[in-house]
């Protein structure tokens, strides 16, 4: 089970598979971290005040704290874990699963290791070590109270030194004095003179035959242990040193040097500290023969990181270090002979000279790094005693199932790093301009290559502006010839290794827009059943040209894509190419016609062209298979879209799409996805096809309140549909240009064109639906609630009738407002409690958002603080990114609930933003809540912040209310 809360370090959640820090106002993290710390139990109220107030108490604590609780409720339920977080007799205490709680897996995990420690020291350090990853700069860093200071001290003492010792203690059982060092360098200083790791610093040392920097480290810590802490503990510390100092000296035989050769290492290494620890891990301070393989993508900087590692231990391999490079075996052991100082002209045989130089190595330990050598197996006899690296482009699984072989793969770096690395290189022209430098370090798509010669690049034009070489440098193809083609020089290495067949279906993954490729469609692109195309794509990623990510989509980096792209052009006949193109789009549009008629089969389907030869579109089981779907391609699709040469396909595949799209929240996507659609319809000369498009992008633009956008494509769809339209089309544009009209005011010119409508689409029973359903807001906002509760049934009829449970759901949130508009707040409820199951079954979150809206406003009419807080919390979380709309209701709701609550700054916040949210999207309410804050301002004097008194009253002065 995941961890889903952290207190060692700030307090925070996590959601969706990331943790988020600031997901409240810090009160709200510190009575959090409260609650974590003693889950299961109840903690009251004057307790939680003690740890998160302990100086100046709010005014009215408890609605401080249920304030305070409201917005964790709202945080814990985004995490997706069971909990339940109940009020207790002025006590609150949430019962949560503790292995869900960073802390509580700590202890388990040390518990576990102080278990085993004594018959496995390494299953124990490597438990500790999980443990310690959990650890935070401070723990519970979001209290500052002096109690919190008493438990963070308790937690340090009894936890993480704990731990600490317990790790190093087994490190040196282990015989891994390197990975002691590493630790203990990661101890904060203030930890300094703790005698026990003192103790352990000296061990690791000797164990690293590093007698004088143990002797020096001797002399300054015990001078510091005499003068700050006095304790006479000085003593144990020089009996542990002089025993050491004797092993030392008597298991230190003269050496005669061994030969030694490693590349220069790099001025800055970036990144791999995981990468580094394994090889520490697999090669301790006394090493023992082992075989290491290193693979990754070209470009990745494998070598980089074996000779950097390979300088930073060279001293535990007395008997030499050596490096080769871009040769066959027989060469490898040939310049190791000569090194050693034999004259091979006296061994012309391979075999011999195998023999002779297992002799030479017998008795020796070194470390042989071999680079990009071919004929790797037969050298290994003769390196038995040695630790051997390979570093290779392909994964080499041969030394890992005859060899006993331990795999390592080098992954690209995090843009962080590579930002830091360009900080470093660029120097003050990177200062001044880190968003810059943020975007160059994208582009490298995290290959080192790439970031050393970008930073070449830039560092050779000084009086070039970093934005000019941004500009430059996005294009894949300007990156490919960097350097006199040094990139394309490392890809196409790899490239020319792969079998056709290889090949072939490596140039296809340069059609797809997109890095990544699920498995169908990799299938589609090379025309081949699914499980040949895996087998193939399979092979792909052990020559680490692409990788898999959840066994079943294959991620290629974008410079290998480029790649790719331009070999499928100059190595693939057009005509195939062609081909490859019509079975991507042909798959893409059978797909999403598929995932429409799951959902939306009682409309009629947009008409398909056929399906093209060894092409197996994707099928689904049920709708939240599509909303996945849709969720996890929408890049890819609008990706296609926009790559298409083939107009015929594009117009359909968005069409298709349009409604999922929308359906789901991807509202930027839609509307980039049916613009680039009605401009391919335009291009093939297909009319209708056209006028149909503009009319429902019309539709989306209404959706993300843009009505200017709106009434100028309907416009275009009117006048080319002219007399031509066929009844349904035209009653569509007709519903959509009735949207467009907004206010009380234009309420008659509404219901005409809806009447209209309504006349033309008889016998469409999805669109009759749809036009009902708008008469009967139109007639509720027009305050005609007899007529607009009979336009309501009857469009929920309809719905029932086709199975629209989503648009039944619509209609029923429309029936609860009318309901609590009459007083029947009874029929409110229960109209909500049914929308919001179909809501969820058709991912629809606005509408969840508008059904708890409804509640809770019921819930405050009738006094009900806490339920109408919650509900109101809850549909603030729903309509996020998705409703501008509804969140603003949402805001302007919870700020009132606030407000009467007595958080008179926190009520003003969401006023706040519910201002910002109705200026966003044009509406007239905009005006009143700017005009409620002005008053709420005054009301709240001096206890508000001057700046944003200033800020609310000019408001009008600066035109930001008309």
């Amino acid at each position: 089970m995941e961890i889903a809360f952290r207190i060692l370090g700030r307090t925070r959640v996590r959601v969706d598979g990331e943790f988020v820090a600031d997901w409240g106002k810090p009160k709200a993290r510190a009575v959090l971290a409260v609650l974590l710390l003693n889950a299961g139990n109840a903690i009251s109220v004057n307790s939680i005040a003690d740890w998160v107030w302990p100086e100046r108490r709010p005014a009215n604590l408890h609605a401080t704290v249920h304030t305070a609780i409201t917005s964790i409720r709202a945080a814990l339920h985004r995490t997706g874990v069971r909990f339940t977080l109940r009020n207790e007799e002025r006590s609150y205490r949430l019962d949560v699963d503790r292995s869900l709680i960073d802390l509580h897996v700590f202890r388990k995990l040390v518990d576990r290791a102080r278990a085993i420690g004594g018959t496995d020291h390494q299953a124990a350090c490597a438990l500790v070590e999980q443990a310690l990853e959990l650890w935070g700069d401070e723990p519970l860093a979001d209290l500052d109270s002096e109690r919190a200071a008493r438990w963070r001290d308790h937690l340090v003492r009894g936890y993480y030194l704990s731990a600490s010792h317990a790790l190093l203690y087994g490190l040196g059982k282990l015989g891994d004095y390197a990975r002691m060092l590493d630790h203990l360098d990661e101890i904060p200083p203030e930890h300094d003179l703790e005698i026990l790791l003192a103790k352990h610093r000296l061990t690791a040392l000797y164990g690293l035959g590093r007698a004088h920097e143990a002797l020096s480290y001797l002399v300054r810590i015990r001078r510091r242990i005499v003068n700050e802490i006095g304790d006479g503990s000085e003593a144990d510390l020089n009996a542990l040193h002089e025993r050491l100092r004797v092993r030392h000296e008597r298991s230190t035989p003269a050496r005669t040097p061994g030969p030694r050769y490693l590349p220069h290492d790099v001025d800055v290494f970036v990144g791999r500290e995981n990468l580094l620890s394994d090889l520490d891990s697999l090669v301790p301070s006394r090493p023992v023969p082992r075989l290491i393989c290193v693979d990754g993508q070209p470009g990745m900087g494998k070598t980089t990181l074996v000779v950097h590692w390979a300088h930073r231990v060279q001293q535990r391999f007395p008997d030499g270090c050596w490096f080769a490079s871009h040769a066959d075996g027989a060469e490898v052991v040939a310049d190791l002979l000569v090194a050693f100082g034999v004259p091979i002209e006296s061994i012309p045989s391979a075999s011999a000279r195998i023999f002779r130089l297992r002799e030479l190595l017998a008795a020796r330990r070194m470390l042989v790094v071999l680079d990009d050598v071919t004929g790797v197996e037969p050298l290994l006899p003769a390196l038995s005693t040695s630790v051997v690296l390979v570093v290779s482009r392909a994964r080499m699984s041969s030394l890992v199932l005859r060899h006993n072989a331990r795999a390592l793969t080098v992954l690209p770096l995090a843009s962080e790093e590579i930002a830091a690395w360009l900080t470093g290189r660029l120097g003050d022209r990177a200062v001044a301009a880190p968003d810059v430098v943020e975007r160059l370090a994208e582009r490298t798509g995290g290959m080192p290559l790439v970031m050393q010669l970008i930073g070449e690049q830039i560092a050779a034009q000084p009086d070039r502006s970093l934005a000019d070489l941004l500009d430059s440098l996005t294009d894949g193809r300007t990156l490919l010839s960097l350097q006199d083609n040094g990139i394309r020089a490392q890809f196409e290495r790899s490239y020319l290794a792969l079998t056709p067949e290889q090949a072939h279906l490596f140039r296809l993954f340069g059609l797809h827009p997109s890095h990544e490729i699920p498995l169908p469609v990799v299938a589609a692109l090379a025309g081949l059943p699914v499980e040949e195309a895996r087998v193939l794509a399979d092979s792909l990623v052990w020559k680490r040209l692409v990788d898999t990510v959840d066994g079943h989509r294959y991620r290629m980096h974008d410079l290998l894509r480029e790649y790719a792209a331009d070999r499928v052009a100059h190595d693939e006949s057009q005509a195939e190419q062609d081909a490859a193109m019509t079975r991507l789009l042909g798959w893409f549009l059978h797909t999403i016609n598929n995932a429409d008629r799951m959902v939306y089969g009682y409309r009629y389907a947009v008409p398909m062209l056929p399906l093209p030869d060894g092409v197996r579109p994707g099928e689904f089981a049920d709708e939240d298979e599509v909303a996945r779907w849709i969720a996890k391609e929408k890049a890819s699709i609008v990706g296609v879209l926009r790559a298409s040469p083939q107009p015929g396909y594009v117009w359909r595949i968005a069409n298709g799409a349009g409604e999922l799209f929308s359906r789901y929240g991807h509202y930027d996507e839609v509307v980039a996805m049916m613009t680039a659609a009605a401009e391919a319809a335009r291009s093939n000369g297909e009319v209708l096809p056209e006028a149909d498009t503009l009319s429902n992008l019309g539709h989306f633009h209404i959706k993300l309140h843009d009505y200017a956008a709106a009434e100028r494509v309907l416009d275009q769809a009117q006048r080319l549909l002219g007399a031509q339209a066929d009844p349904e089309a035209l009653a569509v544009l007709l519903r959509n240009k009735a949207d467009c009209l907004r206010g009380a005011h234009n309420v008659p010119r509404v219901l005409e064109l809806l009447h209209e409508a309504l006349d033309l689409a008889e016998g469409f029973d999805d669109t009759r639906s749809g036009i009902l359903f708008r008469m009967g807001v139109a007639c509720h906002q027009g305050g005609r609630l007899a007529d607009a509760a009979v336009h309501l049934v009857q469009a929920r009829l309809l719905r029932q009738s086709i199975g629209d449970y989503k648009g039944e759901a619509d209609v029923l949130v429309a029936l609860a407002w009318l309901a609590r508009e009459s007083g029947d707040d009874f029929s409110a409820r229960t109209n909500c409690h049914e929308a919001i199951p179909r809501y969820v079954q058709a991912h629809f979150q606005p509408g969840q958002a508008d059904a708890r809206l409804v509640l809770a406003v019921i819930a405050r009419d009738h006094d009900d603080a806490d339920r109408a807080l919650s509900y109101a919390s809850e549909a603030l979380e729903l309509s996020k990114g998705h409703d501008r709309e509804v969140e603003a209701r949402s805001h302007d709701l919870l700020a009132q609930l606030i407000w009467k609550a007595g958080d008179h700054d926190l009520a003003i916040e969401h006023f706040e933003e519910a201002y910002r949210a109705y200026r966003d999207i044009g509406d007239d309410r905009a005006r009143s809540v700017a005009a409620q804050l002005d008053e709420l301002v005054a009301l709240s004097g001096p206890s508000l912040p001057s700046s944003r008194v200033e800020h609310t009253a000019t408001w009008f002065e600066n035109g930001l209310v008309e």
